[in-house]
Order: C-alpha cells, then sequence, then structure tokens
C-alpha cells in the first residue's frame, strides 16, 4: 500500500498555523456577524486548532513520502490521529455560532471535518481488515475533506474582508 495519502496536508497546517493563530484584529464593524466571526475565529475555531493540527501532522509523518509500513501508519490512525481528529470534530460541533452566515461557514467545517474523519476511520478498517480495494474510497472521502476545508478557509478570508476583520 504504497499510495500517497495526506499530500494536501502541509498547506492546511500552513493555514492553521499562519492564519488562525491571528487573531481577529480591528473589529471596527459592529454588525451582529462581525462580532460573531470574531468570536467564532476567537474564541472557538483557534481554542481547538492545536487538535487538528496535532492530528494531520501526525497523518502527514506516515503518510506520502514519509509511508514505511501498513503497521506503522495503523499504529498512528489508531494511537494518535484518530482520537485527536475526533476530539477535535467533538469541539468543533460544540461551536454555536449566532448569525447565518458564521453558521453557514461553520457548516461546511463541520462537514470537511467528517469526511476527514470518516476517511482516518476508513482506512484504519482498510488497513485491519486488509481489504485494500477500501483505499479509492478512503482517498475520496480524505480529499472531500481536504477540499471542503480550503473552501472554509476561502470564505472565512471572503467573510473577514467584507466587515472589515482583519485576519493576520
Amino acid at each position: 500500500m504504497e499510495k500517497s495519502f495526506g499530500a494536501g496536508f502541509r498547506s492546511i497546517g500552513i493555514l492553521i498555523l499562519v492564519l488562525l493563530p491571528a487573531a481577529l484584529f480591528g473589529c471596527a464593524a459592529t454588525s451582529p456577524a462581525a462580532i460573531d466571526l470574531a468570536n467564532y475565529v476567537n474564541q472557538g475555531v483557534l481554542r481547538i486548532s492545536e487538535l487538528e493540527q496535532k492530528s494531520l501532522e501526525r497523518y502527514a509523518s506516515v503518510t506520502g513520502p514519509n509511508f514505511k509500513s501498513n503497521e506503522e501508519l495503523y499504529d498512528a490512525l489508531k494511537e494518535r490521529v484518530i482520537p485527536l481528529y475526533s476530539r477535535f470534530v467533538a469541539e468543533l460541533r460544540k461551536i454555536r455560532p449566532e448569525t447565518d452566515e458564521v453558521k453557514n461557514l461553520h457548516r461546511i467545517y463541520i462537514g470537511a471535518s467528517t469526511s476527514m474523519l470518516d476517511g482516518f476511520k476508513m482506512l484504519m478498517i482498510a488497513i485491519e481488515t486488509k481489504e485494500f480495494d477500501m483505499i479509492p474510497s478512503v482517498n475520496e472521502k480524505i480529499e472531500r475533506g481536504r477540499i471542503e476545508n480550503e473552501r472554509w478557509r476561502r470564505e472565512l478570508v471572503a467573510l473577514s474582508k467584507r466587515y472589515k476583520i482583519k485576519l493576520e
């Protein structure tokens, strides 16, 4: 099983390290959506982003060019990736934006993260049962999660520009 998993995760990691840790500054706009967006990022997403980051870093460390064996990948999924990412998704689901725009943004993130988690779980099952014909479905789930995560990021940036909230 020398498929390359996790190729796009470095860009997600960079996103988390560069875009999200920066607090939303200059929230001169006082509209409910602007305030909700600032709270969503600062008090919601930033609070749990480390769980996602650590999980994706661990996944990337055993996939793609770092892939060594199915056993190592399985152990990483079981011991670190899935538990951390499951906690991240559970905490993400607890975030309750108040405005429709931020709720819609948040739905994208939940969908992306759920797809990614489902892919990780499917991959672990495929390795465990040696049903490698599941790999195309695994790749599809993980790729869908990555693409939707990028969509969430683009829409977050667009909303922040719309409300003149600086992401630094």
